[in-house]
Parts: C-alpha cells; structure tokens; sequence
C-alpha cells in the first residue's frame, strides 16, 4: 500500500488537519505500506511518483482537494478527503471555495469526516451522492505521572487560568471571549485568559492584539511543542471554546483527555463530542452555552450571559468540575484512540484497494 497524503501548507488554520495526517504517517511507516507528505504549494509531484502510488488522501477539501484531485484525476487513483469545520462551515459559503469543494467531493471516492452531523449537512447543502465515512479523531497518549512546573510556561502560583485554544482566527471568536472576561475579571482578579498566538499577522490577529492592550489578565503565548501542550491544559482551572464552527477539535478533546472541565459554544462540532453536564446531571462530559444562527454565512450569535453564567458556575464549584472532566478523560481515553483512527482509515483504504 502506497498513499500519498496531501495537506494544505503555509496556513496557521490547518494545524489540526497537519495534525491528523503526521498521526496517520507515523502509524502506517509502522506498518508494511509506504507514504509520502507532499504540501499544496509544492509542483504536482507528478515527476516524483517512484512506483505508483495506490491511492490519494487529500486533508482539507477546499485548500488541499483541488491539487489531490488533479493529481489522482492524472494518475487514475482513488481519492480519499479529509472534511473539516473549515470547509463544511466557512468555506461553504465562500463564493469561490464553494464550486471547489463541489468538484473535489463528488470526484472523491471516499469523504472523511469526524462526526455524523457535517456529513448530512454537506449532503445537504452541495446534494452529493459520494459515499461518507465517519472517523473521530485521535487523541494521542500523554504520562500522567510526568509535570512541569507552570513556571515552565511562564505563568505563577495562585493564577487560574482559562485557556482558550486555536489560533487568533476568526472563527475561533476571540474576541468575544475577552469581552465576557472583562464583565467578570473585578469579582476574579486572579483569572488569566489564556490565548496562543498565531504567526501570520492578518486584520483578525491585529483586532485581537488591540483588545489585549490595557488588559494585563490577557496572556497572549507562543504555542508550546506540541508534546507539551497536555501538561500546560493541566494547569488550567477551565478550557473554554468559543468557536463559530468546529471540526475535528482535536484540541479540545486533548484537553478533556488531560481532566480539564470544558465550556463550549453548541455549535457542531462540539456538542458532537460533549454530553452537555446541565441537561443530564452526572452523566455529562462538559458544559455548553446557547448560540443561535447568524444573519449570514458561518457567524453564529453568542449568548454572552449564558457563557459568563455557566463560567461562574464551574469556578464556583471546583469539585463538580472535577468530576466532569475525569468523567471526559475516561471517555477520551477509551473512545478516541489513534489506534481505532488508524484501523478505521486502513478499513477505507483497503475497501477501494480491492
């Protein structure tokens, strides 16, 4: 078995679907198959196929299907998508994107998605008839018993930290987040909202790092190495996503592997993956606050009272909260293995290799 994987490159959104593939290539080198990562603004790497390849994977329809498409028209392959929130709900509305993602998911033989709900509504929206698998991410291992001191990551005793992960994008809603913060921060002085920079100076990053100014409980960090981001979630008392849209959220699943009670936006790509604690008492996994539809494309209307209520309440109930996120650490550890990732994507592969 020969894949080639091919991702988007040179864009700090797609660091999940990076992340995604580097798990699947160093799972299937252990394997007896071959792989190679070619990124998107690389030439088709048609001169580059020493035997042929048996098979295309494309992670990111909009930004990386176009060029795996093209590459497997020529080399009459299957092709396999990965679909992300990125492109079930933001690039579904781009005027440009869109007729590329209709093209690269109906020549698709198989499209990959994480939960149930983004496959109907790309079915929906774009009327495809392309066969749909459905494969939760993995969230890998970390020890339990190893530490670092929360000095390591430039933070000290007594500060509770709320850590909002993903980027300073634009559907990660940022800037909602320090607005509903500054409502609460007199009552908690000690609260630090936690946000992980992001590299590519765009409007969206300037608007943020303008919100910063003046509000030295905002602690904008370089992101740690990606082997050491579980132990900094451990030294947070709440990790919250605020997002418009998600997709695989690895993220945040690594943050309810490591205990850390959540507060989530409801919008898909969270409620696919937390039992909300308020609607089934002992039962649930995290909390979620109340979003409705926008007046157009992707944005979603955030109940700001709802998410500073629900806030308050996991800080004024530490031990609840303890036990909402060991129950999401079991559930993660049990359910979201990258062994079951890579057994379900060789299932793929092996059902068009026939």
């Amino acid at each position: 078995m020969n894949i080639y994987f091919g991702i988007p490159s040179g864009d700090t959104s797609n660091i999940e679907e990076k992340e995604i593939s580097k798990r699947l290539i160093s799972s299937l080198t252990s394997l007896p198959c071959h792989t190679r990562e070619f990124t998107t603004d690389d030439p088709y790497p048609f001169d580059a196929v020493k035997g042929t390849p048996s098979l295309i994977h494309a992670f990111h329809a909009a930004k990386s299907g176009l060029p795996c498409f093209k590459l497997a028209e020529k080399a009459r392959l299957p092709l396999v998508v990965t679909c992300t929130g990125l492109d079930a709900y933001i690039d579904m509305y781009n005027s440009v994107m869109r007729p590329q993602l209709q093209e690269v998911l109906e020549a698709a033989q198989k499209v990959i998605v994480p939960y149930p709900q983004m496959g109907k509504f790309i079915k929906s929206r774009l009327l495809i008839n392309t066969d749909i698998e459905v494969i939760s991410p993995g969230v890998s291992p970390y020890n339990a018993s190893i530490s670092f001191p929360r000095e390591h990551f430039g933070f000290i005793e007594g500060e509770r930290l709320i850590i909002l992960e993903g980027g300073l994008l634009p559907a990660k809603n940022v800037i909602f987040a320090i607005h509903c913060l500054e409502k609460i921060i007199s009552d908690y002085p000690e609260l630090r909202l936690v946000l992980f920079n992001t590299p590519n100076d765009t409007d969206y990053s300037r608007k943020v790092l303008a919100e910063t100014t003046a509000r030295p409980w905002v602690k904008l960090i370089d992101r740690p190495e990606e082997g050491l981001l579980p132990f900094l979630y451990r030294e947070a008392e709440v990790f919250i996503n605020v997002s418009h849209a998600e997709g695989y959220n690895s993220f945040m699943l690594s943050a309810m592997q490591t205990g850390r009670p959540v507060l989530a936006a409801d919008v898909y790509g969270n409620h696919a993956f937390i039992k909300n604690e308020e609607i089934f008492p002992g039962m649930g996994n995290g909390w979620l606050y109340f979003t409705s539809p926008g007046p157009a494309s992707f944005g979603r209307i955030h109940d700001g009272e709802d998410f500073i209520n629900k806030l308050r309440f996991i800080l004024a109930n530490p031990d609840l909260a303890k036990e909402v996120g060991s129950r999401a650490a079991r559930i993660i550890t049990r359910s979201f293995t990258p062994e079951k990732e890579l057994y379900l994507h060789l299932q793929v592969y092996k059902s068009l290799l026939r």
